[in-house]
């Protein structure tokens, strides 16, 4: 009996040496592909994470840039408002050069 539990115990082993090996290459392989799917996902989570960030600057671009406007608007207009208001009013209180012949470049003929 010795020799037959020998000889059962042997062929146990080298089924359990075989589905090792197979279970190794099975692993090899699931990694192999989950790594290059991994990589894929990553490359196209890279590409949306740039898209994104992309849009986020021209975004913020954009928003300084018409904050800069309205900046510039409010300026001109305040600009406007004391051309048209204010320097017309300054003026009234002065005469004008050249009444009287006086400053008109001309001989006076009294």
């Amino acid at each position: 009996m010795a020799i037959t539990s020998a000889i059962a115990d042997f062929l146990k082993s080298i089924a359990e040496l075989l589905s090792s090996v197979f279970g190794t290459a099975y692993s090899i392989v699931h990694s192999f592909i989950t790594g290059v799917f991994g990589l894929f996902s990553g490359f196209f989570a890279l590409v949306g994470d740039l898209g994104k960030g992309v849009v986020d600057l021209v975004g913020g671009v954009g928003k300084f840039v018409a904050s800069n406007i309205v900046v510039l608007g409010v300026i001109a207009a305040a600009g406007y408002a004391y051309i048209t208001y204010v320097q017309p009013q300054q003026r009234q209180g002065r005469k004008p050069v050249g009444m009287n012949g006086a400053g008109a470049g001309g001989k006076k003929t009294n």
